[in-house]
């Protein structure tokens, strides 16, 4: 995981192929401990299924190909 700050002053969170597939492996399995921290422990990335995520709110904007849908 890398966090930097973008040229608009929006902080920036990549994440490798590896670091997905360790949260997609931990929502296959609920025992895991899985857990992403920041190189600066300043930021944490946990995995939480979807209506987990997204109950207790309405949908967003989507940003696909450079357009708002």
């Amino acid at each position: 995981m890398k966090i930097t700050e973008s040229f608009s002053g929006m902080i920036k969170v990549e994440l490798s192929r590896r670091n997905l597939e360790v949260l997609l492996a931990k929502l296959d399995n609920a025992d895991s401990a899985c857990t992403l921290l920041s190189p600066c422990r300043t930021a944490i990335v946990v995995a939480v299924e979807n209506h987990e995520h997204y109950s207790e709110r309405p949908p967003g904007i989507m940003y696909v190909n450079g357009e708002y849908l």
